[in-house]
């Protein structure tokens, strides 16, 4: 039907959603008669806006006084009119005035193009009268005549009746014109779409009179308007779904009209004449109105689809980035009447790339921040590309194109280090590997040599294959790292020399101290009182050296890193009851009171070293004291706020005391305060390794002291919870019962060493016990057969043997079942904590140093004959 009033040549505007992008749309009479008047390019706009406010109100016809035009409204649809215009007056001085026909005229011409049934029922009667189209179009046999209104609505589709029936009722009630639409069922079951236009008179008093109208076969309009509004609903669904705008330019009229989208995009309320075009071109930013005009412009030119990104303010002041598309509409001229086209929001593909564009800026900072260089080379074509940092780390200029792979290795690739790299990089692609991984030397195009370090990867990238990487350069690292391998091969030399050092050291005063001391117990032969005062000097001078010589040891470990503690919870009571006795003979020589305060306290600590902490602090609070005074052993919990409980476990004298002179050297190495010209034992290294060893373990250490008042330091440790990782003592294997072994109440001792001193001087304390049958090997295989042969229940192992070590012999003799229940105790000069910690460790049962203790190693023996002897 659209062709028919579209080409009529009466002015006609049609009204409607789906009419066109404006909400209107005129015929070419309407455009021949508005530009024959000279008439602006607003009038049809107002026109359709006037027309629609009436036609809502209910007006079917009337006047536009503006225009002189009478207009007469044919309802299609809900929100569908087709209005006709005709001059309300003769039209003058027009140049080319429109020749009118009649309304006959009209509908004979109407007639020819389209099936139209005309009918008349007298409303009173309810006689029609049919020409015989109306048969037709209604598929009834003429021969019956018109049939009456209720025998005409038995036709109607079922789904349509009962508003056929509400219609009717309706417009036989109101006097004028009215539009009807519905379905009529053939008796051949095929259905057909009709439009009635008919025409309501009623008498003076009011009452209905007639009814006259025209009915056309609609069916082929109504399927293709539903399958136009179906195909329209899809469309505005798809296109709202996808935020896709569609857009109408105007050139005739100047405006541009939208569909829901566009208006959502530029944040504006829908008008339905469309918006002003050079308004909206006042909302794009000034930077793109070129872009947005040159557009215009070529897609009129050339006829061709024209892209162009633009920018929209929005009434808040912001800008949304559009990605706009146009092509020219053109008349039947060929004449560029407008554009068509559509806008797709860009704002989260813009904050995409804006993202994308800063991450890279990002990685590109912190490439250059960490010296980092990047390179790709695509596999089809061979192209490669570097980072700034790339060109920095070779030494090239960055005004030169990166070299190709092969130019790489074959320039810039160290020589010596060029098949390696080449051999293992074709090994990790033979291996399928993705990533690879390597070190090697580059050459510097002004000599300079640096290590790089390189990592890549295959990547598929837009359907190419790309391999991807970083060098880094590790010059740096690699020197640090080769300084500390050399500084870590320094600190095993330095270990192994302290350990050789304390062996050879501590293997002679073994000898010195150990004979010093039998000459001193001797029971059976008493020397005579000289040579006893003699002895008294030589095992004096003996402890002073051992002493030194594990003060030096320590502090030289200490420095050297190699002193290793083990933080453990230790009880406070337990080391400082251990300290007291052990240098009970001491203060008692000297005539000093020791007293020890139980605190109940742990801390968390290396058992051993803090006993010797606070046996150093003891023993000088009670060889720098005087006759008759006292030392107290002590601990305090204390905790500030928000911080972690600290145990200050001190050791405070009222002797002498320090001057601040005094204090301020306390702790350097051999700096004995005077203390050498009083002949008090010592060397200078006690504090200095306290100092380290509270260091060490995270402590502190703090003096309260002035002359005439005493000293009193203070060690402070963290506090430990015993019940969380307890602190047990090591049991002593020679207090262990000995079973299943004894053939006779004789413990049997064997002892493998090679020092013949050593072995004499075992011997001769063994000898001062008549429970004990002693056998000795020189070496170490000979004592694992004597051993095997014979099992003891004890032995005594030295640590460096001429054929095998201690540990050996430890592993061999440990496969013997009968050898099960022997005790095995290394004895060895070597004195170092970790040489200790690696023996207990390996299966000692325990482990004793020289040089020997006369007292203890025969109270040892003493315990393990009387548990042989149970």
């Amino acid at each position: 039907m659209d062709h028919i009033w579209h080409a009529a040549p009466s002015p006609a505007i049609r009204l409607g959603e789906g009419v066109h992008p404006l909400g209107w749309r005129v015929n070419a009479a309407a455009q021949q008669w508005a530009e024959a008047r000279g008439l602006s390019a607003q009038t049809w706009p107002d026109v359709a806006i006037e027309l629609r406010a009436r036609l809502l109100h209910g007006a079917q016809h009337g006047r536009l006084p503006a225009l002189t035009l009478d207009w007469t409204a044919v309802t299609l649809g809900a929100a569908d009119w087709l209005v006709w215009m005709s001059p309300a007056a003769p039209v003058t001085n027009v140049a080319a005035p429109i020749p009118w026909r009649s309304a006959e005229d009209q509908l004979a011409l109407v007639q020819e193009l389209v099936k139209i049934g005309v009918f008349e029922r007298d409303l009173r009667t309810l006689e029609a009268r049919w020409d015989a189209t109306m048969f037709e179009l209604f598929g009834l046999d003429p021969a019956q005549g018109a049939p009456r209104f209720d025998r005409a609505a038995e036709v109607v589709h079922p789904e349509d009746r009962a508003q056929f029936w509400a219609d009717h009722h309706r417009l036989i009630r109101n006097a004028g014109r009215h539009s009807m639409r519905y379905r009529i069922v053939w008796p051949d079951g095929s259905v057909h779409d009709l439009h009635s236009l008919v025409d309501v008179r009623h008498d003076a008093t009011g009452r209905p009179l007639t009814m006259v109208g025209v009915v056309i076969d609609d069916s082929e309009g109504a399927t293709r308007v539903r399958a136009q509004v179906a195909a329209r609903t899809d469309l505005e669904r798809a296109l709202h779904l996808a935020k896709v705008s569609v857009w109408q330019v105007d050139y005739g009229m100047r405006r541009i009209a939208f569909n829901d989208v566009g208006y959502e995009l530029i944040d504006r309320p829908p008008q339905p004449g469309g918006i002003d075009l050079d308004e909206l071109r006042s909302w794009a930013h000034p930077d793109d109105v070129p872009d947005l005009l040159e557009a215009a412009d070529l897609a009129a030119a050339t006829g061709e689809v024209v892209d162009v990104d633009l920018r929209f303010r929005l009434p808040d002041g912001r800008y949304r980035p559009l990605l706009t598309r146009r092509v020219a509409e053109r008349n039947e001229r060929g004449e560029v009447v407008g554009l068509l086209g559509i806008s797709i929001d860009q704002s989260a593909q813009t904050a995409e790339r804006l993202r994308a564009q800063a991450l890279s800026r990002r990685i590109e900072l912190v490439a250059d921040a960490a010296a980092l260089g990047i390179w790709s080379v695509d596999d089809a074509d061979g192209r490669v590309e570097w980072n700034a940092q790339m060109f920095r780390i070779y030494g090239i200029g960055p005004d030169r194109l990166p070299p190709t792979l092969a130019a790489w290795r074959d320039a810039l690739v160290h020589p010596d280090d060029r098949v390696a790299l080449t051999l293992a990089r074709q090994q990790s692609l033979d291996s399928g590997a993705r990533g690879f991984e390597t070190e090697f030397r580059i050459l510097r195009p002004d000599g300079t040599v640096r290590w790089v370090t390189s990592r890549s990867r295959r990547e598929q990238h837009d359907g190419r294959t790309m391999l991807i990487g970083i060098h880094l350069d590790t010059t740096e690292l690699i020197m640090q790292r080769q300084r500390a391998e050399q500084a870590l091969r320094a600190s095993r030399a330095k270990s192994e020399f302290l350990a050789r050092a304390s062996h050879e050291l501590r293997t002679p005063l073994n000898a010195v101290l150990g004979f010093a001391q039998l000459i001193e117990h001797d029971g059976l032969s008493a020397p005579p009182e000289v040579q006893l005062r003699r002895a008294v000097r030589i095992r004096s001078a003996g402890e002073h050296l051992l002493a030194l010589v594990d003060d030096v040891l320590d502090l030289a470990a200490i420095e050297a890193g190699s002193l290793v503690v083990e933080m453990l919870p230790v009880s406070i009571d337990a080391v400082l009851a251990d300290v007291a006795q052990w240098l009970e003979s001491l203060a008692q020589r000297l005539g000093v009171t020791v007293d020890v305060c139980r605190c109940g306290g742990w801390v968390r600590a290396d058992a051993r070293r803090l006993r010797q902490i606070v046996a150093n602090l003891l023993s000088n609070a009670v060889k720098f004291n005087r006759r008759g005074g006292h030392v107290w052993l002590h601990a305090e919990r204390q905790q500030d706020d928000g911080a972690a409980p600290v145990w200050q476990i001190a050791v405070r004298d009222d002797g002498r005391g320090l001057s601040a002179a005094q204090q301020a050297h306390l702790f350097e190495a051999f700096h004995r305060l005077g203390a050498e010209r009083e002949g008090i034992d010592g060397v200078g290294l006690g504090l200095t390794i306290v100092r380290q060893l509270t260091d060490l373990m995270g402590g502190s250490i703090v003096v309260d002291s002035a002359l005439g008042r005493g000293s009193e330091f203070r060690v402070g440790l963290p506090a430990s919870d015993p019940e969380r990782s307890p602190n047990a003592p090591r049991p002593v294997a020679g207090r262990a019962p000995v079973v299943g072994l004894a053939a006779t109440s004789a413990l049997r001792l064997l002892y493998i060493e090679d020092n013949p001193v050593n072995v004499v001087l075992v011997e001769s304390l063994v000898a001062l016990r008549a429970g004990v049958c002693l056998r000795c090997a020189v070496d170490g295989l000979s004592g694992v057969a004597l051993a095997i042969a014979q099992p003891p229940h004890l032995m005594l192992i030295d640590m460096q043997l001429p054929d095998i070590d201690g540990f050996e012999v430890l592993s061999r003799l440990r496969k013997e079942p009968a050898l099960d229940e022997t005790r095995m105790i290394a004895l060895s000069a070597n004195g170092l904590t970790e040489d200790i910690e690696r023996a207990l460790a390996a299966g000692f049962d325990d482990y004793w140093t020289k040089p020997i203790d006369l007292k203890q190693f025969l109270a040892r023996l003493d315990e393990l004959i009387a548990d042989v002897s149970a």
